[in-house]
């Protein structure tokens, strides 16, 4: 840990909450601490020491952790049921709300030499909190454009619940967590392949122009899905010309086409030589960027900023350096061949 300190990260924060906490007796208290402090304890067994820090905040904690975002998301489904199975007939009820946000901390040594967090990142996961319900995890935009992106099934737990603004006069758009299903306790299947896409052909003639553009069907990291996009295509068509497609009696679809008749004849006259048009600049590429927990990106050397969440970077076509950096995690170098106007991906996990 002492060579994380003092030094700013991107990571998840867990903020923890004692409902009414302070209105308890101090015997009150004192029980439910220890009870929170189990279940906690229990809730983040699973995650290495190295990759989390923990707070005593008195009437609750915030957990930052370092490494995957997905363990903040198992953390703290794992609490809340662990909490709602409690006994209520032994002692007092513990009820608590939970705030979970993606963004940047710093890390510091406190008056006593032990690490501490401060920023922006845990600022944002306490005032998500305040607009939890008993029982409730709220988590902020930024951690939830994250987890959406790494499968389909954990966007499915996700509820929009709206803006909310906290006493500083900032909003907040929040989302609920829903109960999980048992198979995405720990862990989230492979989602099962996607049918392949087939379009029937099509007798085009010559002088229409047909632009096809094609994506991959899935883009996976780690075997969790990402994106998964359909073929698509445009057909342009010229003015004054009609097509229309149907299918025979052999099921093939045929395209007919038919030209409108001129409006009058054009007048004979000396023949105009037109100046040849000069070719329209070659589009931009896109480059798009996932990197966990996070990196910073720095392409043919200049910094682009901090993914995630997923970044666009508009680029002129050609070939790219691209190096993702992540602390003392060795950088992860890649060398890029962007065409005009295509899209492509780079993801990267940086795992100890």
């Amino acid at each position: 840990m002492a060579e994380h300190t003092n030094r700013t990260f991107i990571c998840s924060v867990l903020f923890l909450d004692i409902v009414e906490y302070s209105q308890r007796s101090v015997a009150e208290q004192i029980a439910l601490k220890e009870r929170f402090n189990a279940v906690l304890t229990e809730a983040i067994a699973g995650v290495a020491t190295d990759d989390r820090i923990i707070l005593d905040t008195g009437d609750g904690a915030a957990v930052s952790f370092l490494g995957d975002p997905e363990d903040t998301l198992f953390a703290g489904m794992s609490l809340r049921d662990a909490v709602a199975g409690q006994d209520v007939t032994s002692g007092p009820q513990l009820q608590i709300r939970v705030g979970v946000n993606l963004g940047p901390v710093r890390l510091v040594k406190d008056i006593n030499g032990q690490p501490n967090i401060i920023g922006d990142g845990i600022n944002v996961a306490q005032r998500v909190m305040s607009f939890a319900e008993p029982g409730q995890i709220l988590v902020s935009r930024s951690y939830y454009d994250v987890m959406a992106r790494l499968s389909e099934d954990y966007a499915k737990l996700f509820h929009y619940e709206g803006a909310k603004t906290d006493k500083h006069v900032r909003e907040h758009e929040v989302y609920a967590i829903s109960s999980a299903p048992s198979n995405l306790r720990r862990t989230v299947p492979v989602p099962a392949p996607k049918p392949v896409l087939r379009l029937p052909s099509l007798r085009i003639p010559k002088f229409l122009k047909l632009r096809v553009r094609t994506w991959p069907d899935t883009l996976a990291v780690n075997g969790k899905l990402l994106v998964a996009a359909p073929l698509a295509f445009t057909l342009i068509v010229g003015t004054g010309v009609i097509a229309r497609s149907h299918r025979n009696s052999d099921g093939e679809v045929k395209t007919v086409v038919s030209v409108a008749p001129p409006a009058a004849a054009p007048r004979v006259g000396p023949a105009k030589v037109e100046a040849p048009e000069s070719a329209p600049p070659p589009r931009d590429a896109t480059l798009n960027i996932v990197a966990l927990p996070w990196a910073e990106v720095f392409v043919d050397g200049t910094r682009q900023g901090v993914s995630p969440p997923l970044r666009a970077i508009p680029l002129r076509p050609g070939r790219h350096r691209v190096e993702l950096r992540n602390g003392s995690f060795p950088a992860h170098v890649q060398t890029v061949e962007l065409k005009p106007g295509t899209e492509l991906s780079i993801t990267h996990r940086f795992r100890r």
